[in-house]
């Protein structure tokens, strides 16, 4: 299908009463970056960028993504999807990715492009559906789902997830050093809930979670593995510099000036402490991590034991 430029105009002024952002890019065979001929006025208004801004593809896609890991994600994603299209008998590529926009901050969009041009040789028309609300819907409830309501931090199904993209790593050879766990349980908890009330243990527990993130590094993910108990994931970290870290927790603790209704209380905590192994599953990991916390509580609490190693 060939237009002629009268009726090429009259198409793009059509395209600036349309809400929905729309660029236009056409082949270029010489560059071969596709130069961008068009954007509607909605694309200006919300995302920001002119063709003056944005000449070519590449243009268009440093600003995009700035972030380099993240524009290489959706590119190869994108391509993934072109190739598809061969299997499949549509030409319809969509892709939902967030856009750094010229204002500075980022808006997601569900993208969608006809690859097969209806509106002129070497053309290509590309919508930008604005997402960013319901994005942002999904993603707070995502986190929600994440995340323990009274200490805030990770859940245990979270940490699990968490787990596994550890193992993963450690698989790819993306991580070199080994990662550990460390299981802990505040000690004789009942008898805290028994004197002062469960108020007074939800205090407790809140407390000591806010020590152990503070103490923790921002790479480590600790989580509320249930009840009174803890468990930190801590990256490129053998089970000797994980010892170091639960220390830092215990000295901490220890200084902590817990006080509930005018009364001053002290709180101990007792640690397992585990590296994970080489092509084990995450279940065997976690199982060893309660074992070394179930020693320590054998014997006699407010110590740690790291695969067998007590100390107190």
């Amino acid at each position: 299908m060939v237009i002629t430029k009268n009726e090429q105009a009259l198409f793009f002024k059509t395209l600036d009463f349309l809400p929905t952002p729309t660029l236009i890019a056409k082949e270029d065979k010489y560059n071969h970056r596709g130069n961008i001929i068009f954007v509607n006025k909605a694309f200006i208004k919300t995302i920001g960028y002119n063709v003056a801004d944005i000449p070519d593809h590449l243009s268009f896609i440093s600003k995009a993504y700035p972030d380099i890991v993240y524009r290489h994600k959706i590119t190869e994603t994108w391509l993934d999807r072109i190739e598809q299209l061969v299997k499949r008998e549509t030409s319809l590529v969509q892709l939902c990715s967030k856009v750094y926009c010229k204002d500075q901050k980022y808006r997601w969009f569900d993208i969608r492009t006809e690859m097969k041009s209806t509106i002129g040789k070497g053309m290509v028309i590309v919508l930008f559906n604005n997402v960013d609300k319901a994005k942002a819907e999904v993603l707070q409830y995502a986190k929600l789902a994440s995340i323990d309501p009274l200490t805030k931090l990770a859940n245990r199904r979270y940490i699990q997830q968490l787990l596994q993209q550890e193992k993963s790593h450690q698989e790819r050879g993306n991580q070199i050093e080994p990662f550990s766990l460390v299981m802990a349980d505040i000690d004789l908890f009942k008898q805290v809930n028994d004197t002062y009330g469960h108020s007074c243990g939800d205090y407790v527990i809140e407390a000591v979670a806010k020590i152990m993130r503070q103490a923790t590094r921002k790479m480590d993910a600790v989580a509320r593995w249930g009840g009174e108990e803890y468990l930190l994931l801590l990256p490129q970290t053998n089970t000797i510099e994980a010892r170091i870290v639960v220390k830092k927790i215990m000295k901490r603790i220890s200084d902590y000036a817990f006080v509930w209704e005018g009364r001053r209380f002290s709180v101990t905590l007792t640690y397992g402490i585990t590296v994970y192994y080489a092509d084990e599953e995450t279940n065997e990991t976690i199982k060893r991590v309660d074992q070394c916390l179930y020693q320590g509580k054998k014997m006699g609490r407010n110590c740690i034991v790291s695969d067998g190693l007590v100390e107190v």
